[in-house]
């Protein structure tokens, strides 16, 4: 930013410099008011055509770069979109594996319970005969 402003108030200052300096250099100059006022004309002339092409080319680079960094947004953007959808397959994967994992863990925990509540009435069952055969 600060080097572009930088740049500007140069050549500025150099087109301001030309100017007085040809004016200055033709009114001094020992030459009849026909020829002085031609080359007053001319002089300008030349001005007016170095502050066109110097515009010309501060607007070309200006477009080059506005398109450099719009070219780049849209890189940025693209990749920051991809790492997004990276993101969310990666986390619905994960959700996935974590729901096989709870189910298997539910099916071990039932089976567990089960064998459990089988040695369990079995325990009782035993308890019970042997209950019935001391009566």
């Amino acid at each position: 930013m600060a080097s572009s402003k930088q740049t500007k108030g140069f050549l500025l200052g150099a087109i301001a410099g030309g100017i007085i300096g040809s004016v200055t250099a033709l009114l001094f100059a020992p030459k009849a008011g026909k020829e002085l006022r031609h080359d007053i004309s001319e002089g300008a002339r030349r001005v007016q055509e170095q502050t066109v092409r110097a515009a010309g080319q501060v607007s070309d680079t200006t477009v080059r770069i506005a398109k450099q960094i719009g070219n780049q947004a849209t890189e940025l953007a693209d990749t920051a979109k991809a790492a997004a959808g990276a993101a969310v397959s990666s986390v619905r994967e994960r959700r996935a594996e974590l729901a096989g994992a709870a189910h298997e863990v539910t099916d071990e925990a039932a089976d567990e319970v089960t064998d459990s509540f089988e040695e369990a009435a079995e325990e009782v069952f035993e308890d019970a005969k042997e209950l019935q055969t001391i009566n």
